[in-house]
């Protein structure tokens, strides 16, 4: 045999012997009853109510962060929408020259405040602030549709009057939410 192998099989026999030695005082049981330790039993189930506590309470600041964000999303978006509906309506009474100008600055405008606070309403909104803000969502893109396409007068207040609607149901539930 040559030197390695030699080697090699000394050490599988020495591995061998050792593992042998291993298993042998493993074997043996102590004596004695398990008992727990009441102090550490204590202390680990404090830090896994302050654990517990301490998720669930962020777990709640996150939904209200949520709220209050899409809340004011609704705040900002309809300050923005209706200062520029108004504005067409206004020049539409008046006959003013720019009365369509204002009337696609709308549409625009109100297309875009819906696209915005759909975008505030994240998964962790509660489902009584979210089903009446994508309702909100919904009549302001059909009152854009409806101005877009410059919608007979009683057609164009009917819609107005779904969107109303809308708005202060969602305005109304977001009273305790956001600033």
């Amino acid at each position: 045999m040559r030197v390695l192998e030699r080697l090699g099989l000394g050490t599988a026999l020495a591995a061998t012997a050792t593992g042998v030695i291993f298993i042998g005082a493993c074997s043996q049981q102590v004596p004695g009853t398990a008992e727990v330790n009441q102090s550490e039993l204590a202390s680990y189930t404090s830090e896994v109510a302050a654990s517990s506590a301490a998720a669930s309470s962020s777990k709640a600041a996150k939904i209200e962060a949520a709220n209050d964000t899409a809340c004011d999303g609704l705040r900002s978006a309809n300050k923005t929408s209706v200062t520029s509906f108004n504005a067409y309506i206004a020049a539409s009474n008046d006959q003013a020259p720019d009365a369509d100008a204002k009337a696609t600055d709308a549409v625009t405008t109100l297309r875009n405040s819906a696209k915005d606070l759909d975008r505030k309403i994240t998964a962790d909104v509660i489902t009584d602030l979210s089903v009446p803000l994508r309702t909100y969502i919904e009549k302001t893109n059909t009152l854009a549709d409806t101005l877009e396409r410059r919608a007979p007068t009683d057609e164009l207040n009917g819609v107005i009057d779904t969107f109303n609607t809308a708005k202060d149901e969602a305005i109304a539930v977001c009273t305790p939410y956001g600033s």
